[in-house]
């Protein structure tokens, strides 16, 4: 009995406490194995880096709450970039900057009215829209990268206020904002209603439609402003490159953070803190020398447990999870 009450007590904390303690015991790990990896410079250079996949990730978790997921988000990102970044002599780099979040977002909402008026489903919708995207951004470019000189839209990426970088403080805005509207809001508790029983929210009078519309629009609105943030730091747009492999690390992090793949349940807390263990998990297996393949095989086996631990926890917790 004591064993029983034990556990449940771990898994209702898992998700406060957990991971923030799984993130010290890796800095502490690779602290004791580099040097390098312990300096300031670096712990501060990869918490902003982790803005990339951390941002991105917000409107993931609103997704996959609802009870879908977007994997377009990685070929999105590149033709949003590749427009955006080829209008800044045109109209200035504020108003590119926001082109590209405008694209993004626009591609999100595109997806959405795909899985709600067409009925097709999200992972056909998303999986196609992911080679039509990442074909356009090459039409669009005739595959050239697009180069960013700009000071303003490059400062975005090595600018700070008081010290602190500005892509830290621009990730937390967004979850904060997320935060307040997933906890404050009537739309965040249609968000959970719509993943927990999309019909017995449909029969509360919820517009499933439009929730799930908006949640995907807010997905490529999140994308967009990370495809800035990104774009800042290489000084350029790939479309070949720019946004390889994103989809699976937003994803492995919005899993890792607590939320539950069959929808309902979300933690955004706990997909900040899963940005930064992905990320300082990739930068000290950098620092220890360990092959780039091989960091793939570690972030797919962080996925793995991630899930893995879901479920534990469900079960412990006498929840339902399929």
């Amino acid at each position: 009995m004591k064993k029983r009450r034990a556990l449940v007590w771990t898994a209702n904390r898992w998700d406060s406490f957990g991971l923030p303690f799984l993130v010290v015991v890796l800095l502490l790990v690779f602290s004791l194995l580099s040097s390098s990896f312990r300096s300031s410079y670096n712990l501060l250079s990869n918490f902003s880096f982790s803005s990339l996949v951390g941002i991105g990730s917000v409107g993931m978790v609103f997704c996959i709450m609802s009870g879908d997921f977007d994997i377009s988000i990685g070929s999105m990102s590149a033709l949003a970039g590749v427009i955006g970044a080829s209008m800044v002599t045109r109209i200035g780099s504020p108003a590119a900057m926001l082109l590209t979040i405008a694209v993004a977002t626009l591609c999100g909402f595109v997806n959405g009215v795909f899985v709600t008026k067409l009925r097709i489903p999200a992972f056909i919708t998303t999986l196609g829209m992911q080679f039509v995207y990442r074909a356009l951004a090459y039409i669009y470019t005739t595959n050239t990268p697009v180069y960013i000189k700009d000071p303003f839209w490059l400062s975005i990426g090595s600018g700070s206020i008081l010290g602190i970088p500005f892509p830290i403080l621009l990730m937390a805005l967004c979850f904060g904002a997320a935060v307040y509207v997933l906890r404050k809001t009537p739309f965040g508790r249609y968000v959970v209603a719509v993943g927990t029983n999309r019909n017995a929210a449909m029969l509360s009078g919820v517009n499933v439609d439009f929730v799930k519309t908006t949640v995907f629009t807010l997905v490529g609105f999140f994308v967009g402003i990370a495809t800035v943030v990104t774009a800042s730091y290489l000084g350029s747009v790939n479309p070949g490159m720019t946004g390889q492999g994103y989809e699976f690390r937003v994803i492995t992090i919005v899993v890792l953070g607590g939320t539950a793949l069959t929808g309902g349940n979300g933690n955004l807390l706990g997909a900040f803190f899963a940005a930064l263990f992905i990320t300082y998990m990739e930068n000290g297996l950098g620092m220890v020398q360990v092959n780039s393949y091989w960091q793939y095989v570690a972030t797919g086996l962080v996925l793995i447990f991630a899930v893995g631990i879901n479920r534990l926890k469900s079960a412990i917790l006498g929840q339902r999870e399929t």
